[in-house]
């Protein structure tokens, strides 16, 4: 389930089934999918702390 994007493209979204607590980003350019945080607090947290669109890149 897509719930954000970082304003390029790229969406980041929940896992459905298995239904599980992790984000992760689909990076548009490459259809790739990768793990970018633990749950929502955790993705809330990165993002805040690094800043930018593209915090999950580093």
């Amino acid at each position: 389930m897509f719930f954000g994007d970082n304003g390029g493209g790229d969406q980041f979204a929940f896992v459905q089934k298995p239904q599980r607590p992790d984000v992760f980003v689909w990076e548009h350019e490459s259809d790739s999918r990768r793990w970018v945080a633990n749950n929502l607090r955790d993705y809330l947290g990165r993002s805040l702390r690094v800043g930018g669109d593209d915090w999950y890149q580093l």
